[in-house]
């Protein structure tokens, strides 16, 4: 089963859970289709222990927040990862809507083959919030913003360092966006800091694109 129905971009992650959170929720879901109550407890404490910490976090944006929200992300997304594959995905008792409302599509009867992105993002970092670059990008062909068609999303690469790195290999952080903006969030530390990033597509198979230019930002 492909990954891609978890959003990158945690806001959008945190969207899907309360979603799970609705569904699981309803005792006549699990009878109608078939649900193991216990597996369905499971899920559920994992995905309400991510919006509390997610919750937490955002009242207080401390290291210590972000790890414990970032550990709860990851529990969150095995439990219901692997939810998916036993009992939503190949369910019968479920209907392609139903599977939708968990973010399960169905399969496309039109699928072609994929091939790599041959364009690349552009992007530039909007500093106007305390302690946070967005990442706003559009492909490089087009000029509009968001995604070219058939490609799923970006790798964003950055680090922060003191001077401009000489190859892509220093940029040792990588997250991906399937929507622009892409937010970094930084400790009141890092302020005045630089951060340099770079992206490139992604295609649903995991087919890369070139990288763009490497650009930078000074954390506010």
């Amino acid at each position: 089963m492909s990954n891609d129905w978890i959003p990158a971009r945690e806001q959008d992650f945190t969207d899907l859970c309360q979603k799970w959170k609705t569904g699981l929720s309803e005792t006549a879901n699990i009878a109608a289709f078939g649900w193991n109550q216990t597996e369905v407890a499971a899920v559920l404490g994992a995905v309400d222990a991510f919006l509390t910490a997610r919750a937490a976090y955002e009242a207080d944006n401390s290291t210590a927040k972000r790890i414990a929200k970032d550990e709860a992300k990851g529990a969150a997304t095995t439990q219901m990862r692997g939810f998916a594959n036993t009992s939503i995905r190949y369910n019968k008792q479920m209907s392609d809507e139903a599977k939708l409302f968990y973010g399960i599509r169905p399969p496309d009867p039109t699928h072609t083959a994929d091939t790599a992105p041959q364009t690349y993002p552009e992007a530039e970092g909007n500093t106007a919030t305390l302690r946070q670059v967005s990442i706003h990008f559009w492909d490089s062909a087009t000029k509009k913003r968001g995604k070219p068609r058939h490609v799923h999303g970006a790798e964003i690469r950055w680090a922060i360092l003191g001077q401009p790195p000489a190859s892509i290999e220093e940029l040792t952080h990588s997250d991906f966006d399937t929507a622009s903006p892409f937010t970094l969030t930084f400790d009141e530390a890092s302020r005045g800091s630089r951060v340099y990033f770079c992206l490139r597509w992604e295609s649903s198979t995991n087919l890369k694109g070139p990288y763009s230019e490497i650009y930078s930002a000074t954390i506010p």
